[in-house]
Protein backbone atom coordinates (compact mmCIF):
# COMPACT_ATOMS: atom_id res chain seq x y z
CA UNK A 1 0.00 0.00 0.00
CA UNK A 2 1.36 3.25 -1.01
CA UNK A 3 1.39 6.27 1.38
CA UNK A 4 2.40 10.10 1.34
CA UNK A 5 4.33 10.23 3.91
CA UNK A 6 8.24 9.33 3.63
CA UNK A 7 8.59 7.85 7.20
CA UNK A 8 5.59 5.04 7.10
CA UNK A 9 6.14 1.83 6.72
CA UNK A 10 8.77 -0.87 8.06
CA UNK A 11 10.74 0.13 5.26
CA UNK A 12 11.42 3.36 5.73
CA UNK A 13 14.46 3.14 8.39
CA UNK A 14 16.36 -0.04 6.83
CA UNK A 15 16.45 2.43 3.43
CA UNK A 16 17.87 5.16 5.11
CA UNK A 17 20.58 2.89 6.94
CA UNK A 18 21.37 1.44 3.14
CA UNK A 19 21.14 4.81 2.25
CA UNK A 20 23.73 6.20 4.31
CA UNK A 21 25.61 3.27 3.79
CA UNK A 22 25.98 3.07 0.15
CA UNK A 23 26.87 6.49 0.15
CA UNK A 24 29.17 6.23 2.92
CA UNK A 25 31.19 3.37 1.45
CA UNK A 26 31.57 5.64 -2.17
CA UNK A 27 32.87 8.85 -0.87
CA UNK A 28 34.91 6.85 1.29
CA UNK A 29 36.43 4.48 -1.60
CA UNK A 30 36.73 7.09 -4.41
CA UNK A 31 39.01 9.56 -2.86
CA UNK A 32 40.97 6.94 -1.52
CA UNK A 33 41.40 5.07 -5.04
CA UNK A 34 42.55 8.65 -6.12
CA UNK A 35 45.20 8.50 -3.55
CA UNK A 36 46.47 5.28 -4.50
CA UNK A 37 46.43 6.29 -8.18
CA UNK A 38 48.80 9.12 -6.80
CA UNK A 39 50.80 6.77 -5.59
CA UNK A 40 51.27 3.79 -8.44
CA UNK A 41 52.68 7.18 -10.44
CA UNK A 42 49.22 7.07 -12.94
CA UNK A 43 48.82 10.79 -12.82
CA UNK A 44 45.65 12.72 -13.65
CA UNK A 45 45.13 11.14 -17.08
CA UNK A 46 45.24 8.08 -14.41
CA UNK A 47 42.85 9.44 -12.46
CA UNK A 48 40.41 10.32 -15.15
CA UNK A 49 40.16 7.03 -16.65
CA UNK A 50 39.75 5.20 -12.92
CA UNK A 51 36.72 7.72 -12.27
CA UNK A 52 35.60 7.06 -15.84
CA UNK A 53 35.63 3.20 -14.74
CA UNK A 54 32.98 3.97 -12.29
CA UNK A 55 30.82 4.51 -15.12
CA UNK A 56 31.71 1.96 -18.20
CA UNK A 57 29.50 -1.02 -16.46
CA UNK A 58 25.95 1.44 -15.39
CA UNK A 59 26.91 3.00 -18.17
CA UNK A 60 25.29 0.20 -20.43
CA UNK A 61 22.82 -1.43 -17.82
CA UNK A 62 20.87 1.18 -16.48
CA UNK A 63 18.01 0.57 -18.34
CA UNK A 64 18.18 -2.77 -17.74
CA UNK A 65 18.14 -3.02 -13.82
CA UNK A 66 15.08 -0.18 -13.76
CA UNK A 67 13.33 -2.93 -15.62
CA UNK A 68 14.16 -5.72 -13.33
CA UNK A 69 13.45 -3.49 -10.90
CA UNK A 70 9.98 -3.35 -11.78
CA UNK A 71 9.55 -6.46 -12.88
CA UNK A 72 10.82 -8.54 -9.87
CA UNK A 73 11.28 -6.03 -6.94
CA UNK A 74 13.94 -4.47 -5.35
CA UNK A 75 15.14 -6.26 -2.69
CA UNK A 76 17.75 -8.29 -5.23
CA UNK A 77 19.33 -5.44 -6.87
CA UNK A 78 20.22 -4.11 -3.33
CA UNK A 79 21.80 -6.88 -2.37
CA UNK A 80 23.66 -7.52 -5.15
CA UNK A 81 24.76 -3.59 -5.43
CA UNK A 82 26.04 -4.05 -1.87
CA UNK A 83 27.62 -7.45 -2.20
CA UNK A 84 29.89 -5.94 -4.95
CA UNK A 85 30.60 -2.76 -3.18
CA UNK A 86 32.00 -4.98 -0.34
CA UNK A 87 33.60 -7.00 -2.52
CA UNK A 88 35.53 -4.71 -5.05
CA UNK A 89 36.65 -2.34 -1.74
CA UNK A 90 38.30 -5.34 -0.40
CA UNK A 91 39.78 -6.41 -3.93
CA UNK A 92 40.81 -2.42 -4.23
CA UNK A 93 42.55 -1.90 -1.08
CA UNK A 94 45.11 -4.94 -2.11
CA UNK A 95 45.29 -3.89 -5.95
CA UNK A 96 48.84 -1.95 -7.39
CA UNK A 97 48.02 -1.40 -10.79
CA UNK A 98 46.49 1.38 -13.09
CA UNK A 99 44.03 -1.37 -14.95
CA UNK A 100 43.19 -3.31 -11.81
CA UNK A 101 41.53 -0.22 -10.33
CA UNK A 102 39.97 0.90 -13.66
CA UNK A 103 38.55 -2.56 -13.33
CA UNK A 104 37.51 -3.21 -10.06
CA UNK A 105 36.14 0.95 -9.69
CA UNK A 106 34.17 -0.39 -12.51
CA UNK A 107 32.56 -3.40 -10.15
CA UNK A 108 32.35 -0.54 -7.54
CA UNK A 109 30.03 1.76 -10.02
CA UNK A 110 27.90 -1.44 -11.04
CA UNK A 111 26.90 -2.05 -7.25
CA UNK A 112 26.39 1.46 -6.26
CA UNK A 113 24.16 1.27 -9.67
CA UNK A 114 22.16 -1.19 -8.51
CA UNK A 115 21.96 -0.11 -4.85
CA UNK A 116 20.75 3.64 -5.93
CA UNK A 117 18.18 2.53 -8.45
CA UNK A 118 16.28 0.06 -5.88
CA UNK A 119 16.24 2.68 -2.96
CA UNK A 120 14.97 4.71 -5.51
CA UNK A 121 12.32 2.37 -6.78
CA UNK A 122 11.18 1.91 -3.17
CA UNK A 123 10.34 5.44 -3.17
CA UNK A 124 8.81 5.55 -6.06
CA UNK A 125 6.46 2.58 -5.51
CA UNK A 126 5.47 3.40 -1.65
CA UNK A 127 4.94 7.33 -1.69
CA UNK A 128 1.95 8.71 -3.33
CA UNK A 129 3.09 10.79 -6.34
CA UNK A 130 1.99 14.02 -4.28
CA UNK A 131 4.87 13.33 -1.60
CA UNK A 132 7.83 12.29 -4.19
CA UNK A 133 9.17 15.83 -3.54
CA UNK A 134 9.29 15.21 0.03
CA UNK A 135 10.46 12.06 -0.24
CA UNK A 136 13.27 12.26 -2.51
CA UNK A 137 14.44 15.37 -0.69
CA UNK A 138 13.96 13.21 2.85
CA UNK A 139 16.65 10.54 1.02
CA UNK A 140 18.71 12.88 -0.63
CA UNK A 141 19.59 14.16 2.84
CA UNK A 142 20.54 11.08 4.11
CA UNK A 143 22.36 10.32 1.54
CA UNK A 144 24.52 13.38 1.89
CA UNK A 145 24.47 12.32 5.76
CA UNK A 146 26.43 9.11 4.25
CA UNK A 147 28.48 11.34 2.18
CA UNK A 148 29.72 13.31 5.33
CA UNK A 149 30.29 10.11 7.27
CA UNK A 150 32.27 8.28 4.48
CA UNK A 151 35.38 10.91 3.75
CA UNK A 152 35.38 11.44 7.70
CA UNK A 153 36.00 7.88 8.41
CA UNK A 154 38.36 7.20 5.56
CA UNK A 155 40.28 10.11 6.34
CA UNK A 156 40.47 9.49 9.93
CA UNK A 157 42.06 6.00 9.12
CA UNK A 158 44.20 6.89 6.59
CA UNK A 159 45.99 9.99 8.13
CA UNK A 160 45.56 8.27 11.71
CA UNK A 161 47.12 5.71 14.06
CA UNK A 162 47.77 3.32 11.02
CA UNK A 163 49.28 6.05 8.77
CA UNK A 164 51.60 7.59 11.95
CA UNK A 165 52.43 3.75 13.11
CA UNK A 166 53.87 2.17 9.66
CA UNK A 167 50.66 1.26 7.96
CA UNK A 168 51.01 4.09 5.61
CA UNK A 169 50.87 2.96 1.86
CA UNK A 170 50.02 6.43 -0.21
CA UNK A 171 51.31 9.83 -0.86
CA UNK A 172 51.58 11.71 2.10
CA UNK A 173 51.48 8.97 4.41
CA UNK A 174 47.97 8.19 3.90
CA UNK A 175 46.85 4.26 4.94
CA UNK A 176 44.75 3.78 1.21
CA UNK A 177 44.23 0.12 2.10
CA UNK A 178 42.67 0.35 5.47
CA UNK A 179 40.70 3.07 4.49
CA UNK A 180 39.19 1.18 1.52
CA UNK A 181 38.32 -1.39 4.08
CA UNK A 182 35.94 0.60 6.14
CA UNK A 183 34.27 1.72 2.85
CA UNK A 184 33.60 -2.42 2.81
CA UNK A 185 32.63 -2.31 6.26
CA UNK A 186 29.40 0.35 4.96
CA UNK A 187 28.80 -1.88 1.79
CA UNK A 188 28.21 -4.59 4.20
CA UNK A 189 26.08 -2.70 6.35
CA UNK A 190 23.97 -1.37 3.49
CA UNK A 191 23.73 -5.59 2.92
CA UNK A 192 22.71 -6.38 5.79
CA UNK A 193 19.60 -3.60 5.98
CA UNK A 194 18.80 -4.28 2.42
CA UNK A 195 17.33 -7.66 3.92
CA UNK A 196 14.66 -5.71 5.33
CA UNK A 197 13.40 -3.30 2.20
CA UNK A 198 12.04 -3.69 -1.15
CA UNK A 199 10.87 -7.36 -2.20
CA UNK A 200 7.74 -7.40 -3.83
CA UNK A 201 6.29 -3.94 -3.17
CA UNK A 202 2.52 -2.94 -3.32
CA UNK A 203 0.91 -4.06 -5.96
CA UNK A 204 1.49 -3.73 -9.82
CA UNK A 205 -0.51 -3.26 -12.52
CA UNK A 206 0.03 -3.53 -16.42
CA UNK A 207 1.18 -0.30 -16.20
CA UNK A 208 3.91 -0.37 -13.96
CA UNK A 209 5.52 -3.28 -15.70
CA UNK A 210 4.82 -1.94 -19.67
CA UNK A 211 7.82 -0.97 -21.27
CA UNK A 212 7.34 2.48 -23.27
CA UNK A 213 9.63 2.91 -26.01
CA UNK A 214 12.53 4.79 -24.55
CA UNK A 215 12.07 7.64 -27.70
CA UNK A 216 8.86 8.43 -26.60
CA UNK A 217 10.14 8.98 -23.05
CA UNK A 218 13.32 10.91 -24.08
CA UNK A 219 10.15 12.98 -26.30
CA UNK A 220 8.63 14.61 -23.48
CA UNK A 221 9.28 18.16 -22.96
CA UNK A 222 11.49 19.13 -20.56
CA UNK A 223 12.56 15.69 -20.34
CA UNK A 224 16.11 16.01 -21.91
CA UNK A 225 17.03 19.05 -20.35
CA UNK A 226 16.45 17.66 -16.85
CA UNK A 227 18.51 14.76 -18.23
CA UNK A 228 21.58 17.02 -18.95
CA UNK A 229 21.15 19.21 -16.16
CA UNK A 230 21.30 16.03 -13.62
CA UNK A 231 24.51 15.54 -15.42
CA UNK A 232 26.38 18.09 -15.40
CA UNK A 233 25.79 17.99 -11.24
CA UNK A 234 26.59 14.66 -10.69
CA UNK A 235 29.77 14.86 -13.35
CA UNK A 236 30.93 18.08 -11.33
CA UNK A 237 30.34 16.16 -8.21
CA UNK A 238 32.61 13.37 -9.56
CA UNK A 239 35.48 15.72 -10.77
CA UNK A 240 35.76 17.62 -7.30
CA UNK A 241 36.02 14.41 -5.69
CA UNK A 242 38.85 12.74 -8.04
CA UNK A 243 40.47 16.37 -8.18
CA UNK A 244 40.78 17.62 -4.80
CA UNK A 245 43.11 15.40 -4.11
CA UNK A 246 45.61 16.67 -6.80
CA UNK A 247 44.72 20.16 -5.70
CA UNK A 248 45.59 19.45 -2.06
CA UNK A 249 49.05 17.76 -3.32
CA UNK A 250 49.42 21.19 -5.61
CA UNK A 251 48.46 23.15 -2.07
CA UNK A 252 50.34 21.25 0.46
CA UNK A 253 47.43 20.55 2.18
CA UNK A 254 47.31 16.76 3.49
CA UNK A 255 44.82 13.96 3.55
CA UNK A 256 43.33 15.01 6.43
CA UNK A 257 42.46 18.78 5.53
CA UNK A 258 41.28 17.28 2.12
CA UNK A 259 39.31 15.04 3.93
CA UNK A 260 37.68 17.80 5.79
CA UNK A 261 36.72 19.40 2.63
CA UNK A 262 34.84 17.11 1.50
CA UNK A 263 33.39 16.53 4.25
CA UNK A 264 32.39 19.97 4.40
CA UNK A 265 31.17 19.98 1.27
CA UNK A 266 28.69 16.94 2.39
CA UNK A 267 27.49 18.87 5.24
CA UNK A 268 26.56 21.96 2.91
CA UNK A 269 24.94 19.27 0.55
CA UNK A 270 22.66 18.23 3.04
CA UNK A 271 22.09 22.10 4.98
CA UNK A 272 20.55 22.76 1.31
CA UNK A 273 18.32 19.62 1.11
CA UNK A 274 17.07 20.40 4.29
CA UNK A 275 16.20 23.68 3.32
CA UNK A 276 15.27 22.59 0.07
CA UNK A 277 11.29 22.29 0.78
CA UNK A 278 11.06 25.37 1.87
CA UNK A 279 13.30 27.14 -0.96
CA UNK A 280 10.95 25.92 -3.16
CA UNK A 281 7.83 26.81 -1.68
CA UNK A 282 9.38 30.44 -1.58
CA UNK A 283 10.83 30.99 -4.34
CA UNK A 284 9.66 28.21 -7.14
CA UNK A 285 11.81 24.68 -8.44
CA UNK A 286 12.82 26.25 -11.46
CA UNK A 287 14.85 29.72 -9.69
CA UNK A 288 15.80 27.59 -6.96
CA UNK A 289 17.97 25.46 -9.98
CA UNK A 290 18.69 27.65 -12.15
CA UNK A 291 20.21 29.76 -9.18
CA UNK A 292 21.81 27.18 -7.10
CA UNK A 293 23.81 26.11 -10.45
CA UNK A 294 25.06 29.43 -11.57
CA UNK A 295 26.46 29.29 -7.36
CA UNK A 296 27.88 25.96 -8.28
CA UNK A 297 29.45 27.49 -11.32
CA UNK A 298 30.95 30.12 -9.90
CA UNK A 299 32.16 28.32 -6.62
CA UNK A 300 33.92 25.64 -8.78
CA UNK A 301 36.00 27.90 -11.17
CA UNK A 302 36.87 29.75 -7.90
CA UNK A 303 38.10 26.70 -6.57
CA UNK A 304 41.52 26.42 -8.19
CA UNK A 305 42.65 29.58 -8.02
CA UNK A 306 42.31 28.99 -3.89
CA UNK A 307 44.78 28.72 -0.92
CA UNK A 308 43.50 26.00 1.76
CA UNK A 309 42.39 29.03 4.07
CA UNK A 310 40.32 30.50 1.11
CA UNK A 311 39.08 26.64 0.17
CA UNK A 312 36.84 25.78 3.14
CA UNK A 313 33.77 28.96 2.55
CA UNK A 314 34.06 28.16 -1.22
CA UNK A 315 33.79 24.62 -0.76
CA UNK A 316 30.47 25.52 1.91
CA UNK A 317 29.06 27.30 -0.39
CA UNK A 318 30.01 24.92 -3.52
CA UNK A 319 28.39 22.00 -1.39
CA UNK A 320 25.05 23.56 -0.75
CA UNK A 321 24.73 24.84 -4.25
CA UNK A 322 25.55 21.44 -5.67
CA UNK A 323 23.77 19.77 -3.06
CA UNK A 324 20.15 20.78 -4.44
CA UNK A 325 20.49 19.67 -8.08
CA UNK A 326 20.04 16.00 -7.70
CA UNK A 327 16.81 16.34 -6.14
CA UNK A 328 15.21 18.76 -8.08
CA UNK A 329 16.26 16.58 -11.37
CA UNK A 330 14.65 13.59 -9.74
CA UNK A 331 11.54 15.50 -8.93
CA UNK A 332 11.87 17.24 -12.76
CA UNK A 333 12.16 14.17 -14.20
CA UNK A 334 9.14 12.34 -12.29
CA UNK A 335 7.28 15.34 -13.10
CA UNK A 336 7.53 15.13 -16.83
CA UNK A 337 7.43 11.34 -17.34
CA UNK A 338 4.10 9.76 -17.92
CA UNK A 339 2.32 7.05 -15.53
CA UNK A 340 3.56 3.49 -15.56
CA UNK A 341 7.16 5.27 -17.29
CA UNK A 342 8.97 6.88 -14.05
CA UNK A 343 10.25 3.71 -13.06
CA UNK A 344 12.21 4.16 -17.40
CA UNK A 345 12.61 7.96 -16.95
CA UNK A 346 14.59 7.42 -13.47
CA UNK A 347 16.65 5.15 -15.14
CA UNK A 348 17.28 7.22 -18.25
CA UNK A 349 18.23 9.86 -15.72
CA UNK A 350 21.12 7.33 -14.46
CA UNK A 351 21.87 6.31 -17.73
CA UNK A 352 22.86 10.10 -18.27
CA UNK A 353 24.56 10.49 -15.03
CA UNK A 354 26.65 7.77 -15.58
CA UNK A 355 27.06 8.75 -19.52
CA UNK A 356 28.90 11.83 -18.12
CA UNK A 357 30.74 10.39 -15.53
CA UNK A 358 32.34 8.20 -18.33
CA UNK A 359 33.23 11.14 -21.15
CA UNK A 360 33.86 13.87 -18.74
CA UNK A 361 35.87 12.65 -16.42
CA UNK A 362 38.01 10.93 -19.82
CA UNK A 363 38.08 14.50 -21.30
CA UNK A 364 38.74 16.29 -18.10
CA UNK A 365 41.64 13.62 -17.75
CA UNK A 366 43.18 15.21 -21.17
CA UNK A 367 42.70 18.53 -20.15
CA UNK A 368 44.18 17.93 -16.79
CA UNK A 369 47.28 16.76 -18.75
CA UNK A 370 47.83 19.73 -20.80
CA UNK A 371 46.54 22.09 -18.09
CA UNK A 372 46.92 20.91 -14.66
CA UNK A 373 43.99 21.19 -12.18
CA UNK A 374 42.98 24.32 -13.45
CA UNK A 375 41.73 23.19 -16.61
CA UNK A 376 39.54 20.08 -15.34
CA UNK A 377 37.49 23.05 -12.71
CA UNK A 378 37.20 25.46 -15.61
CA UNK A 379 35.69 22.80 -17.92
CA UNK A 380 33.17 22.19 -15.08
CA UNK A 381 32.00 26.04 -14.37
CA UNK A 382 31.66 26.22 -18.19
CA UNK A 383 29.57 22.74 -18.20
CA UNK A 384 27.41 23.98 -14.87
CA UNK A 385 26.93 27.36 -16.70
CA UNK A 386 25.45 25.92 -19.61
CA UNK A 387 22.82 23.74 -18.46
CA UNK A 388 21.92 27.05 -16.08
CA UNK A 389 20.79 28.21 -19.03
CA UNK A 390 18.88 25.20 -20.68
CA UNK A 391 17.06 24.55 -16.89
CA UNK A 392 15.78 28.53 -17.41
CA UNK A 393 14.02 27.91 -20.05
CA UNK A 394 12.73 24.19 -20.05
CA UNK A 395 9.16 23.08 -19.13
CA UNK A 396 9.54 21.11 -15.78
CA UNK A 397 6.03 20.84 -13.94
CA UNK A 398 2.67 22.84 -13.40
CA UNK A 399 4.68 23.72 -10.23
CA UNK A 400 7.56 25.36 -11.24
Amino acid sequence: MTTGRAGAGRWFGPLMVAAVCVQAATFAARPMVSYRAIEIGAGNLGIGLITAGFSVLPLFVAVSVGRWVDASGERGAALLGAALITGSALALAAARSLWALVLLNALFGLGHLLSVVAQQAVIANRVAAGGHDRAYARFTVFTSLGQLAGPSAAALVAGGPLAAGGGADGPGGAAVGPALVVAAGFGLVAGLASLWIGGPGPARGRAAVRRFPLRGTLGQEGMWQALVTSLATVSTIDLVLAYLPAWGQSRGAGVLAVGALLALRAATTMASRLAMERLVLRYGRRAVLVTSTVAAAVTVAALPLCGTAAAVPVVALMGFALGLGQPLTLSWVAGRARAGERGTALALRLTGNRLGQVLVPAVAGVVAGATGVLGVFALSAAMLAATAGLAARAPMSTAE
